[in-house]
């Protein structure tokens, strides 16, 4: 289920019910944790590539894996679109300048 977006005094949300409500917070948690784990191991797999020796280090001996090129294709893309969307929201915040263009 998407959660709406909307204010936290809408009927909505106020006239739920508080077990569905929980319910509605309990997923989105575990929704940010699984989004958190996956941006943690695309670092470690970005940072695989420039010093394995650091990052085998940081995860322990026993945790070693091994990154195909689909995975890493997979990371520079969700990379390239994270920057991107970084890049509009940057653009869209820009004030337009006004060229004034002199008559001669």
């Amino acid at each position: 289920m998407k959660m709406w977006s909307c204010n936290f005094d809408d009927p909505r949300i106020t006239e739920m019910d508080p077990v569905h409500k929980m319910w509605m917070y309990e997923n989105w948690v575990a929704d940010q944790v699984d989004k958190a784990e996956l941006a943690k191991n695309h670092a470690y797999l970005l940072a695989s590539f420039s010093n394995p020796e650091a990052v085998q280090k940081i995860l322990g001996e026993g945790n070693v894996h091994e990154s195909t090129e689909e995975e890493l294709n997979e990371t520079s893309k969700m990379i390239r679109d994270i920057n991107l969307k970084t890049l509009s929201k940057d653009k869209k915040n820009r004030r337009k300048r006004k060229h004034i263009l002199k008559n001669e």
